[in-house]
């Protein structure tokens, strides 16, 4: 973990945290453990697990297993520095009572590749993010990296079975991709161990796959998907009429950016200031004209994912994200009854190292029906103002635009898919048959999106940013930072505020006993 704060600082935060914790946490029963991931240098990450992990010590009293460690590949692509010192200091102050570098013992272990489904699965996908690849290159499985990506992944998978071989309570880490993550995550599943998926946003955010609703026919987050769309359906949506105020509040809140998931899109680009359909066709003209296209004809928005992200994590109809979005502009080539606007990730650069989305753009340049532009070029007014088609895989436009009445095609799952926002298409063909039939629809004037699907995504801002988000002391909001501000901020807390009737202890308890897939900031069944 790294953490630039005062060394003063830190070890007042590490002493009072030690402290709270030793008086609030039962002692261990018997050899029950909680396995807790520490691979992210974010320390507001690591201490949403802590602090989970810890809430549900005070259910099942166990002993609390730490893992950690960083690898050079990790370290070169994302990390800008990393202590396993310090993850042992955080862990202890949380009454951690065993701190694994998983690193050093795929490194110190002889283990050759193995060409298991699982192994290789991962092994690809992380390969692909850490080299920054939109596809497996050519010749990928004779290179030196991805041969070694190929071992660790076989070490990592052999650890975890060993590891969840044990009195296992539950795991709760940050991600469920890549191979440090995903492999523990398919561990745990394996051994019927519930996994807990903390979220980085909000307060205290988690989700929950319990082993017996688990069907184990997808990825973690197929499961997860479907779950989050029952209890949408059965305990969000028959809220509807008394939601309504506080989910349009929320939907607000959500035009000017205050809060996640449109983290990477800060600032004045971020806001819309757009009230009714009158605004937007001014503006529209406007932005129409600035890209060279005809206000008459439907403008079609296909925003590009981050090309090598957790590849093959939920359900796809394309091999890659790559594949997804190069047939979709040879598709936009062949159909100038609409006009095709073409964005990039907003964090592009974190993602792509072989300037893809550039080479799609250069190959397209000289179609007039087409435009390929950096998001970041355009503020939220001006693509929410033109944009009468939504395309996306899997990204968050695909609940934002349906919130305000644009209508939007996902070619992918995300975790609002089972939700009714968007249109969800179930294979390729599926999906041109339904570009060509939205394209003729939009050019004979009709509304693609409905009045329900405006309330259902402005009632998934709401679970988003409300309802699944627990306020807790334990937890400061994501935006508290620095580093000093945050550890003094928690610091006040374990000295001053006491443990009893804590929101986040009651909402753990909630999730816990009744095995739901998400923390609730209330009881949706009361």
């Amino acid at each position: 973990m790294w953490l630039k704060a005062n060394s003063k600082e830190l070890q007042w935060f590490l002493e009072s945290a030690s402290v709270y914790w030793e008086k609030n946490l039962p002692k261990p029963a018997d050899d029950a453990v909680i396995v807790v991931e520490m691979f992210h240098q974010d320390i507001r990450v690591n201490l949403r697990n802590l602090a989970f992990a810890n809430a549900l010590r005070r259910l099942h009293p166990a002993r609390m297993v730490v893992l950690t460690g960083v690898e050079d590949a990790w370290m070169a692509t994302l990390w800008s520095g990393f202590n396993v010192e310090t993850v042992r200091k955080v862990s202890d102050a949380f009454a951690g009572s065993e701190v694994i570098d998983v690193w050093d013992k795929v490194r110190a272990s002889s283990t050759p590749a193995r060409d298991d489904k699982t192994i290789v699965e991962y092994t690809d996908a992380t390969y692909c993010r850490l080299a920054k690849l939109p596809r497996l290159p050519q010749g990928y499985q004779s290179r030196p990296d991805y041969k070694l990506r190929h071992t660790y992944a076989t070490r990592l998978h052999d650890f975890y079975t060993e590891l969840f071989q044990r009195d296992v309570v539950a795991l709760v880490t940050s991600h469920v991709d890549y191979d440090q993550w995903g492999l523990a995550s398919e561990a745990a599943r394996q051994a019927q161990v519930p996994i807990i998926h903390t979220q980085q946003t909000g307060c205290m955010k988690a989700y929950a796959l319990f082993p017996e609703k688990d069907t184990r026919t997808g990825t973690f987050r197929e499961e997860l998907t479907r779950q989050i769309g029952d209890v949408f359906e059965t305990k969000v949506w028959t809220k509807r009429e008394s939601l309504r105020q506080t989910a349009e509040l929320v939907a607000w809140r959500a035009k000017v950016n205050l809060g996640r998931p449109s983290w990477w899109r800060g600032g004045v680009t971020a806001s819309v200031d757009l009230n009714n359909p009158a605004e937007r066709a001014r503006l529209r003209t406007h932005v129409v004209d600035r890209l060279g296209f005809d206000p008459d004809k439907p403008i079609i928005t296909v925003y590009n994912h981050a090309v090598s992200d957790a590849l093959g994590t939920n359900r796809e109809l394309f091999p890659s994200l790559a594949d997804w979005f190069a047939d979709t502009a040879a598709y936009a080539a062949e159909h100038p009854e609409a006009q095709w606007l073409f964005l990039d990730h907003p964090s592009q650069a974190l993602y792509d190292s072989t300037s893809f989305f550039d080479s799609v753009a250069e190959k397209y340049k000289k179609v007039k029906h087409m435009a390929f532009t950096p998001s970041a070029t355009l503020s939220k007014n001006a693509l929410w103002s033109l944009t009468d088609l939504g395309v996306t895989v899997r990204g968050s436009v695909s609940n934002e635009l349906p919130a305000y009445g644009i209508p939007v095609i996902q070619a992918g799952w995300s975790e609002w898919s089972s939700c009714g926002l968007s249109i969800v298409v179930d294979d390729q063909d599926a999906y041109w048959k339904t570009l060509e039939q939205s394209i003729t629809a939009i050019r004979a004037g009709e509304e693609l999106v409905t009045e329900e699907q405006v309330r259902r995504a402005r009632l998934w801002l709401w679970l988003y940013r409300s309802g699944t988000d627990v306020v807790t002391p334990l937890v400061p909001q994501w935006e508290v930072w620095p580093a000093d501000t945050l550890l003094k901020t928690m610091r006040a807390t374990f000295r001053h505020i006491e443990a009893d009737a804590d929101p986040m202890y009651t909402a753990v308890e909630r999730m816990w006993t009744r095995r739901e897939p998400m923390l609730t900031r209330t009881d949706f069944d009361a």
